[in-house]
């Protein structure tokens, strides 16, 4: 019962949290470590039932090899099914050099196009929280890409994950590492990009979050306020230039303050509808009553539907996008390995850095 429930369920319910089709397999790897762990439980799955296993090769297996079981232990699936007859047959198309090319390659383009993602993203003054309400998706799926492409390299570069002494294990890592351009600084820098971009845009939501129902309520207090001067100014009393009392925008208005007065925080998807349906409600008046003429009721109506256009972002804020940084930004998988690529980069980073010191000390006479 176990294995058919990791067979056929998203039991961590990690899908919602990776849409994409492309990133299923990252999705459910928690899952599919713990069905790696169960079938030596059941080890007639492994030796004889083909269609099972192929069935699980083609849900969690079809672009990895490499898996974390738990805290960065990890294990080839090469190696580990070496001895399973059925698993090891399902597990032939995803070692198929043309395959392995596939998969390298794809990485090899995300690691290019994310780089400079990223550094823009990171430049001072660019995540402002305009642009963050602005592109709530599109910067979860940056985050996606980044963290996909990165957990995939480390994993299946490691050297802890390949035997030395197996022949084929060596020829898959050569290919990985030729086909996905493997460079270790690079992809340490990425992690360590995406960490900082991580921590700003968690921060950054935190606070948007602790603010929300102030913000929220107080663009509701200026839309109103701004719909009832309105009101007043199509009285009569209120004196405007070149603009004549009409008592039906002056009720048309008033009843739009009310309306706006009413939107309910608690009920964010009514509120939320309401909303879209007011600021059109705003750009129709301006078309139908020809109020275009006048420069000072145009400018209280793109005032008030510019605050409404805020409480539709504001009420976007939902703890949801905290979690899903949360899901896909785990690192456990590298509890280990990030140890090992610290050492190979600073290595690197220290040869480079004796460089500099020479240079400096010339330069100085020091």
């Amino acid at each position: 019962m176990v294995i058919g429930r990791l067979r056929s369920d998203d039991i961590y319910n990690q899908v919602s949290a990776y849409p994409l089709p492309e990133h299923r397999s990252t999705a459910l790897a928690t899952q599919a470590a713990m069905l790696c762990v169960c079938l030596y439980f059941t080890p007639s799955i492994l030796h004889t039932q083909q269609a099972k296993m192929r069935e699980i090769v083609d849900k969690y297996f079809p672009d990895n090899w490499v898996i974390s079981i738990y805290m960065g232990i990890t294990v080839n699936l090469v190696e580990a099914w070496e001895p399973y007859k059925a698993a090891k047959t399902a597990l032939n198309y995803t070692l198929d050099t043309a395959n392995i090319k596939e998969q390298s390659g794809r990485y090899a383009a995300s690691v290019e196009s994310l780089r400079p993602q990223v550094q823009q993203l990171l430049k001072e003054g660019f995540l402002r929280e305009e642009i963050v309400l602005d592109n709530i998706p599109k910067l979860l799926n940056c985050l996606r890409d980044c963290n996909v492409a990165i957990r995939w390299l480390m994993l299946h570069t490691a050297e802890s994950a390949y035997d030395p002494n197996n022949k084929r294990l060596r020829q898959i890592k050569d290919q990985v590492i030729n086909d996905s351009k493997y460079n270790p600084k690079i992809l340490f820098q990425l992690l360590l990009d995406t960490a900082q971009f991580e921590f700003i845009l968690k921060e950054m939501f935190k606070q948007m979050l602790a603010e929300k129902q102030l913000k929220w309520e107080s663009y509701k207090k200026e839309g109103s306020e701004r719909m009832m001067e309105l009101a007043e100014v199509f009285s009569g009393v209120k004196p405007l230039t070149r603009v004549e009392k009409n008592e039906n925008l002056q009720a048309w208005f008033r009843e739009i303050s009310k309306q706006i007065e009413s939107l309910n925080y608690e009920d964010s998807t009514a509120a939320g509808r309401k909303t879209v349906q007011l600021i059109q409600a705003l750009v129709e008046v301006q078309e139908f009553h020809q109020l275009e003429s006048n420069l000072q009721v145009c400018q209280f109506l793109a005032d008030t539907r510019k605050f409404l256009h805020q409480m539709i972002r504001t009420i976007n804020i939902k703890e949801e996008v905290l979690i899903t940084m949360q899901i896909v930004g785990d690192l456990s998988y590298a509890w280990q390995i990030i140890d090992r690529s610290a050492e190979r980069v600073s290595v690197l980073l220290w040869g480079a850095g004796g460089l500099c010191q020479k240079g400096l000390e010339k330069s100085f006479n020091l």
